[in-house]
């Protein structure tokens, strides 16, 4: 447990980071994917590759593939 406290924002704002390895999202996480000039895309980890290069994002009504390569910035919202 971390010592911040609940509520503080500083746990948040950690979290928020971007992801230098994909790998490290998890199934079921709420992530934003966003890449320059191109509006953000927000949902939940639905699916990934073993090696979490090429991730499927869920939203409401629809479920998206995105990979790493193409140049977004993968965030875990807290």
């Amino acid at each position: 447990m971390s010592a911040t406290h609940a509520g503080s924002g500083e746990a948040t704002a950690e979290r928020r980071q971007p992801i230098a390895f994909w790998g490290k999202v998890e199934v079921g996480d709420a992530v934003r994917l966003q890449k320059a000039d191109w509006p953000p895309h927000e949902g939940y980890v639905d699916d990934k590759t073993p090696d979490g290069d090429i991730v499927w994002i869920s939203s409401v009504g629809e479920r998206r593939l995105f990979h790493k390569a193409d140049g977004y910035s993968l965030m875990v919202r807290g």
